[in-house]
C-alpha cells in the first residue's frame, strides 16, 4: 500500500477536498503531519505540502518556511514524488531554484488555466487561485499554466508545483477564507463559480482525477 504524507497546518488550508477521494481509490494510507510538530517524511512515496497563510516570498521567508524549503529541497532529491499546493508550490519553487515575490494586493480569481502541453491537458479549466505570493518557476522546469504575473503551474521531475487550490470545494473554500479573516465578498463569487462548476460537463473533481492519474498514477 502507498504511504502518501500530507503537510499542512492543522485548521487552515489542511482540507484534502478533490483528492482525498483520489488517494481512497488508490488505496493510499494518509498521514497527517502538521507544522510545527516533529515528524518524519522519509517512509512516504508521496508528500502533499498544503497552502498556508505565511509567505515564502523573498524578504518575508521566516525561519519555520526555511526549514521547509530544506526539506522540500532534501525530498526532492531523492526523485520520489511530491505535489506542492499553492504555498506548497512556493517552496518547491524555492527549493529548486526559483523565485517568490510579494504582491502588491491579494489576488483573487477562477481562473481559466490553458495547459501548454497537451498531455497534461486534464489540468485544463477554472480553477481557484488566491494568493499574496507570486512564483518565477525554477530553471529547467517545465511551466504549463501562468498568469501574467505568476507561474500558476510548473513541473520539475517528479515534483509538481500547483498554485491553484485545486481541491478546493465550495464549502472547504469557505471554512479556509472564514480562517483567514476575508471578507464574505471576497469569496462568494469563488464559491458560486465552484458550486456551478460541480453540476457542469466536467467538474472539478473529474479533472483532479485525470490530473493526478496522469501525474501520479504510476505508484505502487
Amino acid at each position: 500500500m502507498p504511504r502518501a504524507v500530507v503537510l499542512s497546518h492543522q485548521d487552515i488550508a489542511h482540507e484534502l477536498g478533490h483528492l482525498e477521494p483520489w488517494l481512497d481509490e488508490h488505496r493510499y494510507a494518509i498521514e497527517r503531519v502538521h507544522r510545527g510538530d516533529e515528524h518524519s517524511i522519509d517512509h512516504a512515496d508521496l508528500l502533499i505540502v498544503m497552502g498556508s497563510p505565511t509567505s515564502a516570498a523573498t524578504g518575508y521567508l521566516l525561519a519555520p518556511a526555511e526549514v521547509e524549503v530544506s526539506m522540500v529541497r532534501d525530498w526532492v532529491a531523492t526523485g520520489k514524488p511530491y505535489l506542492g499546493l499553492c504555498f506548497g508550490a512556493q517552496v518547491l519553487s524555492k527549493a529548486l531554484g526559483g523565485e517568490v515575490n510579494r504582491l502588491d494586493r491579494t489576488f483573487r480569481g477562477y481562473v481559466d488555466c490553458t495547459s501548454s502541453l497537451a498531455s497534461e491537458g486534464s489540468f485544463e479549466g477554472p480553477w481557484v487561485v488566491w494568493h499574496d505570493d507570486a512564483i518565477t518557476a525554477p530553471p529547467g522546469a517545465e511551466v504549463f499554466a501562468r498568469l501574467p504575473h505568476a507561474d500558476l503551474a510548473f513541473r520539475a521531475g517528479n515534483a509538481w508545483g500547483l498554485q491553484p487550490h485545486i481541491e478546493a470545494t465550495p464549502a472547504s473554500l469557505q471554512r479556509m477564507a472564514i480562517a483567514l479573516g476575508a471578507p464574505e465578498a471576497a469569496y462568494a463569487p469563488l464559491m458560486a463559480a465552484l458550486a456551478a462548476d460541480e453540476i457542469g460537463p466536467r467538474p472539478a473533481r473529474a479533472r483532479v482525477a485525470q490530473f493526478l492519474d496522469a501525474a501520479f498514477g504510476t505508484i505502487t
